[in-house]
């Protein structure tokens, strides 16, 4: 269940960003083949950032901090230096727009994969 809670926090960050970040634009729909574009984009990479604990975990490595910071900040700069380069539905206008989108979904992934961290060994907040 904690795996979907951050999921669901993850796709929703991403969906807002793209929505309400200057420098991110929709494009018009008569522009994109496929109407939900934007809504794919926002749940591809929810799911890559909600599934960084579980991977590390499948893999037996052992999660730490700083793992999981490395692994959420490269799905999230990749993922929208990727639509800066390929336009997806969601597109990247200016630098700041780029990073600021970026530093605020990797913030909320590395929150959320860490809480998940917790969770897992037992810890209280």
């Amino acid at each position: 269940m904690n795996y979907l809670r951050s999921l669901f926090l993850n796709f929703l960050i991403v969906f807002f960003i793209n929505r309400m970040a200057p420098g991110i634009e929709i494009t018009r729909f008569d522009n994109v083949p496929n109407i939900g574009a934007d809504l794919l984009f926002s749940l591809v990479v929810g799911f890559l950032n909600a599934s960084v604990y579980p991977f590390l975990f499948i893999l037996e490595l052992k999660p730490t901090l700083v793992k999981l910071g490395l692994f959420t900040f490269v799905v999230s700069y990749a993922s929208y230096g990727a639509i800066a380069i390929f336009p997806f539905g969601v597109q990247v206008v200016t630098p700041a727009g780029f990073f600021l989108a970026s530093t605020i979904v990797w913030g909320v992934a590395l929150l959320a994969n860490y809480l998940e961290l917790r969770h897992d060994r037992g810890i209280k907040l």
